[in-house]
């Protein structure tokens, strides 16, 4: 049998840092389609918010389509940044295309993430299902990106980061409810829509990410095919004969500040009581900070670097996910996802550590990857600053040149049936795909 007649797997990372939207789409595009040498069977496509204001998400999403088969499936969204095999970006674009006689391809896509995740999860699900009712493959394999916060708009107050006590309690939460369910600004969300996604895809391995903006947090979106969605979740679905080993670690250290939290929202998100005191209060207490640590600028890049450490769904088998401290509500605050239990501590972690995260996640590869997917967390790159390019290089050297795309993303995940779902934040998380080592 000639070497061309077995199996084969392509894939190819492109690039673009050009200013206007609709050429930008046309490079990456006909990068991918020269080195490819014919059509890809799919997308996979990131973009930091940068091009809303150089011609639009739509121009970039019609320069790929200006070249590339209308019909050809993509995925994406906007992220803070990216690393790939051409380098770090903080502004720019990026998407990885591949070709395969080993897979069988379907694109989801659900709405509405914030104000009924299980239904918007539901809506993807039903249109993987069809998608790849055919299929003879033995692994699947979901790729979810996912709308992710958006700083509430609670009127008369506005988007704040800090809404101190003043505020009635009952009507403060009537406020943000009403923000969150009708206005769809609030918390993501995005761990209901993967829970979602492994009730109905438990065989499957996944790998998720909540799209967002350079750090405000005010919007952020997700692209079906040609299309530009806000408040939705997109899902890749693969079923194939390649082997998909994902893997989630965050590296942070557990500090010896341990409570009980005592009250909390129906949902687990937000915490009213801890030690059976009012919340913001007993962790200020409790961590030692100053009142004056309460405002928008100091808050938030003090709490990312201590996470409170807890369970963060029933499917996790991890102890001591980081939840980020996010919004402060009145005496309340809010996580970034759920927090399963009462028993918690405060986690933290240091330069050294983030950067090991990628050599421990990498240390042991089942297999040569064809091609890799990895979602991180905003702060880690927004902390390690020009150390990126190490991670950058780890990652390389680990996968030994192949193609692959680090998205960084404010909420991430990983999930496979051995391993639970690792649904964090300050999170490194992996998906290789490659030949099952007993066959190569």
């Amino acid at each position: 049998m000639n070497e061309e007649q077995f199996p084969q797997t392509k894939a190819v990372v492109a690039t673009t840092r050009k200013w206007n939207a609709r050429e930008s789409g046309q490079e990456l595009a006909q990068n991918i389609l020269d080195r490819l040498k014919q059509n890809p069977d799919f997308i996979v496509f990131f973009s930091t918010i940068h091009y809303e204001k150089y011609g639009g998400f739509q121009e970039l999403l019609n320069g790929i389509y200006d070249v590339l088969n209308p019909q050809t499936p993509l995925v994406g969204g906007t992220v803070r940044g990216f690393v790939n095999n051409d380098g770090c970006f903080a502004r720019g674009a990026t998407c990885l295309g591949v070709v395969s006689d080993e897979m069988d391809i379907a694109v989801g896509v659900g709405n509405n993430t914030k104000r009924n995740p299980v239904k918007a999860a539901a809506q993807s699900v039903q249109m993987i299902k069809k998608g790849l009712a055919e299929s003879n493959y033995n692994h699947g394999f979901l790729l979810n990106v996912i709308s992710g916060a958006a700083i509430p708009n609670i009127q008369p107050i506005g988007s704040k980061k800090i809404i101190e006590p003043g505020m009635g309690e009952k009507t403060l939460m009537r406020l943000f409810s009403f923000s969150q369910k009708t206005l769809q600004m609030g918390a993501a969300r995005d761990e209901e829509v993967v829970e979602e996604m492994i009730a109905n895809f438990p065989d499957y391995t996944m790998l998720s990410g909540a799209t967002l903006d350079d750090g405000p947090g005010f919007r952020n979106f997700q692209f079906h095919n040609n299309q530009v969605l806000t408040n939705s979740v997109v899902t890749l679905g693969l079923k194939t004969n390649k082997i998909v080993d994902v893997k989630s670690n965050h590296n942070m250290v557990k500090t010896d500040i341990e409570f009980e939290i005592t009250k909390s929202s129906n949902d687990k998100r937000i915490i009213h009581e801890i030690n059976g005191k009012p919340a913001l209060g007993e962790l200020l207490r409790l961590m030692a900070w100053p009142h004056e640590i309460l405002n928008e600028e100091t808050w938030l890049k003090t709490t990312f670097y201590f996470p409170i450490g807890g369970k963060s769904s029933e499917y996790s088998k991890n102890e001591d996910s980081p939840h980020v401290v996010g919004i402060i509500l009145g005496n309340s605050f809010l996580l970034t996802c759920k927090l399963h239990g009462s028993h918690a501590s405060v986690l933290t972690i240091n330069g050294k550590r983030l950067l090991e995260a990628v050599d421990d996640n990498l240390a042991s590869i089942p297999f040569q990857p064809d091609f890799a997917l990895f979602s991180s967390c905003i702060t880690r790159f927004e902390t390690l600053g020009n150390k990126v390019f190490e991670v950058r290089n780890k990652i390389d050297q680990h996968l030994n040149h192949k193609p692959f795309i680090e998205f960084y993303v404010g909420g991430e995940s990983s999930y496979s049936q051995q391993k639970g779902l690792e649904y964090m934040n300050m999170s490194f998380n992996s998906a290789l795909f490659g030949s099952d080592a007993i066959n190569q």
